[in-house]
């Protein structure tokens, strides 16, 4: 016979809650948006506070070290040794973080080093792509030809802050107009002088044209809720008090610089080498030089940023992309004009949005009641969060033991700044 399907029972929140799961009701982030098509999903993550401790993925690994290495690299005042000195203590902080949980979970000497490595190879790999993005060229006619470096240090321009979190309260055209908690954290803040404006500035990593990925950045709830955040705030005079600036600022917009990632990783192609000249003896080639590479040594991450600067420009090894390249720029920038915020239908959009996850924030409701994945598999694998809907949740506190899951509240109260 098979197994019997065991449904979960009523006072399960009660169950969880004397295991030390016990929901909240978060302020409403931008990546709360992608719960919309799994209020389930949002449940365990943001209501339950429930994340892998050690669960890989490539693209959100090397894009936390892009991120942070952007953030170092574009930071005024510092020069290249202490910028990458900075990145080395936040590469040892993290490792560090991961051989405590490696502890905590009991996993062998092997494991763990094996997961020191990719984590140290991610960062090492992010480090290159930043340190050559930064000085190539942009698209676009309204960079006028500058680097990302350039742009974003550009005169006119004053950092206010980095990754800067910032809380108001949202009010929903409902009948109730209820205030929603919302929280914003950019990669930086800027104010320019000429225009008396704020522009909040996000980096974004992809592997599709950076051309066709900011076709779309004007429409996403990143860019509503953050522009709708920042206006808030402005309206209630927090950012002027926190920062220091006229009382008259306003909305410039929302810039994403996007930013194509490299296809070639940090490995034994970037070895020291010397080329082999001597000729064929025979063949159609005999007589003529071999010009192939002989390696030594170990890889060094030099050679990989001379690399990671052909691929980008397409040249020497990568002189076949130079078509590529002009037809499609791997750095562009999309701007998002503050005069979104006086668009009627682009507002709705964002409410209507904003109303949905709001929904299941505070919704009430037993963990059966948030409606299910229609399915638990992605590319190949289980989906992380495959345990929890295909077992009771009876099982759930020996779930989060055995697969290393930890509570992690994001937005604790104290460390938010409210305006109401």
């Amino acid at each position: 016979m098979p197994p019997e399907f065991r449904s979960t029972p009523t006072g399960s929140r009660d169950l969880l809650a004397q295991h030390g799961l016990v929901e909240r009701r978060p302020p409403i982030r931008s990546s709360d948006f992608r719960s919309l098509g799994s209020p389930f999903h949002y449940y365990l993550t943001r209501k339950l506070g429930l994340v892998p401790a050690l669960r890989y993925s490539v693209a959100l690994s090397q894009g936390t070290w892009f991120h942070l290495a952007l953030e170092i690299l574009l930071a005024p005042g510092l020069t290249g040794d202490e910028s990458h000195a900075r990145y080395q203590a936040k590469l040892e902080a993290r490792m560090d973080e991961i051989r405590g949980v490696c502890k905590e979970l009991a996993m062998g000497d092997q494991r763990t080093r094996e997961i020191l490595a990719t984590e140290e190879q991610d960062a090492t790999c992010a480090w290159a792509w930043a340190m050559t993005a930064k000085d190539l060229p942009i698209n676009g006619a309204l960079s006028n030809g500058r680097t990302l470096h350039e742009f974003l240090t550009d005169p006119n321009f004053t950092l206010i802050c980095r990754e800067c979190k910032i809380q108001v309260e949202i009010t929903l055209p409902d009948k109730r107009l209820e205030r929603v908690p919302c929280v914003m954290q950019p990669d930086m803040l800027l104010y320019h002088h000429t225009q008396n404006s704020l522009w909040i500035v996000d980096y974004k990593t992809t592997a599709l044209s950076p051309r066709i990925r900011a076709a779309s950045c004007p429409i996403e709830p990143q860019t509503q809720h953050y522009m709708t955040i920042l206006d808030r705030a402005i309206q209630t005079g927090l950012i002027q008090a926190q920062y220091d600036l006229p009382s008259d600022v306003s909305v410039g917009g929302m810039l994403h610089a996007i930013i194509r990632k490299p296809t070639i990783q940090f490995g034994q192609a970037d070895r020291d080498y010397t080329l082999d000249t001597t000729p064929f003896k025979s063949g159609p080639r005999k007589g003529e030089p071999r010009n192939e590479k002989v390696y030594m040594g170990e890889p060094r991450i030099e050679n990989y940023l001379e690399r990671c600067r052909q691929w980008y420009k397409g040249e020497k090894d990568y002189a076949h992309m130079a078509g590529d390249r002009l037809a499609e720029p791997v750095i562009d920038l999309s701007f998002t004009s503050g005069t979104a915020l006086l668009d009627h239908q682009w507002n709705e959009q964002y409410l209507a949005r904003l109303g949905a996850v709001n929904k299941w924030r505070i919704a009430a409701l037993e963990p059966h009641e948030y409606p299910w994945p229609t399915e638990v598999h992605g590319t190949g694998t289980l989906d992380t969060y495959a345990p929890f809907v295909l077992r009771p949740v009876s099982e759930w506190p020996d779930i989060v033991m055995q697969e290393g899951f930890v509570v992690a509240d994001r937005d604790p109260v104290q460390e938010t700044t409210n305006a109401q």
